[in-house]
């Protein structure tokens, strides 16, 4: 996994802390184990939503796939497509959660 945040991804993880939240760190297990298991390489990048993240994923060279981790809470109504996540959870969300 590589990150390409420039700081933010830090930033996630800092605000994850502060709030005693382990989704973030258990959505980029998940991700790095993704890798791991299936060869590929994911990148991080930030996301136009707080303290979300944008990844791809490449394998072999090639682009195999690509989402988000997105923070859910009070901001977003736990995900239910509102800004400024604009992206939907089945049951209300608070904290990170992986999109694709």
């Amino acid at each position: 996994m590589t990150d390409c945040t420039e700081g933010k991804l830090i930033e996630a993880i800092q605000f994850a802390r502060k709030r005693g939240d382990q989704s973030l760190i258990q959505c980029l297990k998940r991700l790095k184990r993704v890798d791991k298991n299936s060869g590929s390489e994911t990148r991080i990048y930030t996301d136009f939503a707080p303290y979300s993240l944008y990844f791809v994923r490449e394998r072999n060279g090639q682009f195999s796939g690509n989402g988000g981790v997105i923070f859910h809470g009070r901001h977003d109504n736990g995900g239910d497509g509102s800004a400024p996540t604009f992206s939907v959870s089945i049951n209300p969300t608070n904290g990170w959660s992986i999109h694709t």
